[in-house]
């Protein structure tokens, strides 16, 4: 498995669109923003992830793509 080029972490609106609130390069700088640990962060993800249910968090993904 490769590592991700571009990962953008996330917390987003509590409704069906889910729109961004805080986007950060790292897990580290959106608990910044947030005022919250780190650790928190990511465990709420990661616990959210493990049960199947949805969580204001969002690891994002972002592919490059060539041209």
């Amino acid at each position: 498995m490769s590592k991700p080029s571009n990962v953008v972490w996330e917390y987003v609106t509590d409704d069906k669109y889910e729109l961004p609130i805080y986007t950060a390069d790292s897990a580290t700088d959106l608990a910044k923003k947030m005022g919250l640990s780190a650790d928190s962060v990511r465990s709420a993800y990661c616990i959210a992830k493990k049960r199947g249910t949805n969580t204001r968090y969002r690891r994002v993904v972002i592919d490059e793509v060539e041209e």
